[in-house]
């Protein structure tokens, strides 16, 4: 039984020749040093039958850190136009990761190790067809609570994390379509289904389900061959120039979504919203493709804060020492009822006064978040930044392992449960208040799921002793 995922002799080379390329590239020592690190962490990380969720969440941090590096050689700056110190922002949020992701790497190693055979098993004592009812109940009821969750600021956060039980169910019904070889059909319906509703959100919530899809494929990797390796690199070819498009289309289809009330909010009719789409999508042409490339790196990017912060913290704004994490976990953990004054939280307040750049603010229907690695150097300057990372790293994986053995006694069902809780906290430029405050509200909720819920809906997918699914 294989601790690692395998990797055929074509994808070995394959892979080092990426790397040793990027030296041959502007700032090629940075993308090197980038690459390297990235490869060690997966290999690590991403083990075979093994949730998936963290993977995710280091290559979006990977590809958010490293963008900054293509962003100045696709314009052929030198990597510092901007900021004096976005190189060492770059190469100090690369050794963040080790921090972050060691410690998820030692509770990933403690996960029994499980063949495909032991994980079958495991799907086939737990019915399909159930499953399928409760995710379709699930969809059409968490769709309609989301949907509301902005008219009750107070309870916003729990309905969010609520509305992760259909991702939850999605996860539990993918894993079984998978290894059963069933209901394909009515798993790439919903699919595409949700895909297309992402469209219908302010936030493009169309790219949810691509990273739903590719946990369940990451987590059932056991061997990596060449093909199945050129064929991801195509994807993510094809992923980067999907991403420009967006990019080039995503500013006027938002501002017809709000009518150009300044919100962060859908105030058309789904129908209406589609034509917008289909008629914005003919109307590009090559210039306007070039122009949105710069514009998708540097939405891509997200070391520039950081690096900005480091060219004024501590030159014009002193250390914080703690008080700037202190004032985010009083924020998180006060509730409304003990300080009614407590106000809506704005992240371009923050992102304004530690970068110097001005910024919009929620009143115009913009949020621009500083980035959680920034916080740490706020309080603690560029060796002390890893402390809160290498915390944040332990908090991570110690209740990862605690659901994944507690969940349930059926490792399928406790796979779908962590891909839920902790896939929305996988950006690079999460808010240090949007990160912990979700992983605390999210990791509530589903202990309290873990009580109340999960024996409920196991006993009703659950199949009977002595009976397997053809």
């Amino acid at each position: 039984m294989r601790t690692k995922v395998y990797l055929d002799e074509g994808t070995k080379g394959f892979l080092i020749l990426l790397l040793i390329s990027q030296l041959f590239f502007t700032n090629g020592l940075i993308l090197f040093v980038g690459l390297a690190l990235f490869y060690i962490l997966f290999y690590n990380l991403q083990q075979p039958l093994k949730p998936s969720v963290f993977t995710i969440t280091l290559i979006y941090h990977f590809l958010q850190i490293s963008a900054g590096v293509w962003q100045s050689n696709n314009l052929g700056n030198d990597i510092n136009y901007r900021s004096d110190s976005t190189d060492y922002a770059i190469l100090s949020s690369y050794v963040g990761l080790l921090f972050i992701f060691l410690p998820i790497i030692y509770y990933q190693n403690k996960i029994p190790k499980l063949s495909l055979s032991q994980l079958k098993k495991h799907a086939d004592r737990i019915s399909i067809d159930k499953t399928f009812k409760a995710y379709v109940v699930g969809f059409v009821a968490m769709n309609a609570l989301t949907g509301i969750a902005f008219l009750v600021p107070s309870l916003t956060q729990i309905i969010f994390s609520l509305g992760n039980i259909k991702w939850f169910l999605f996860l539990l019904f993918g894993f079984q379509s998978i290894l059963k070889n069933r209901k394909r059909k009515e798993f790439y319906i919903f699919c595409a289904l949700e895909f297309v509703m992402g469209f219908y959100s302010y936030f493009s919530d169309f790219k949810t389900i691509i990273f739903f899809i590719a946990i369940l494929l990451l987590s059932l990797l056991t061997i990596i061959k060449i093909n199945k390796m050129l064929i991801a690199f195509v994807t993510l070819i094809l992923l980067f120039f999907a991403g420009v498009f967006w990019t080039s289309i995503k500013g006027e289809y938002r501002l017809f979504l709000n009518k150009g009330s300044k919100t962060q909010s859908v105030q058309v009719e789904k129908a209406d919203a589609l034509n917008k789409l289909i008629e914005l999508s003919e109307n590009q042409n090559a210039s306007t493709f070039t122009g949105a490339t710069e514009n998708f790196l540097d939405r891509l990017q997200y070391t520039y804060h950081l690096a900005k912060t480091m060219d004024r913290v501590p030159k014009v704004i002193p250390y914080q020492y703690g008080a700037n994490l202190g004032s985010t976990l009083a924020f998180v953990f006060t509730p409304r009822v003990l300080n009614p004054n407590k106000g809506v939280y704005d992240a371009s307040v923050r992102a304004s006064k530690y970068t110097g750049i001005q910024y919009a603010g929620i009143k115009k229907g913009v949020s621009v978040s500083l980035g959680y690695f920034a916080d740490g150097y706020i309080d603690f300057g560029y060796i002390g930044m890893y402390i809160p990372l290498l915390i944040l790293g332990f908090i991570y994986g110690k209740s990862y392992f605690y659901f994944i053995k507690k969940s349930s006694n059926n490792y399928i069902f406790n796979f779908a449960v962590v891909g839920a809780i902790y896939l929305e906290l996988f950006a690079f430029e999460s808010d240090s208040i949007f990160l912990i405050g979700r992983l605390y509200v999210n990791l509530l909720i589903f202990f309290l799921l873990k009580i109340f819920f999960f024996p409920k809906i196991m006993a009703y997918i659950q199949m009977p002793l002595k009976k397997i699914e053809a």
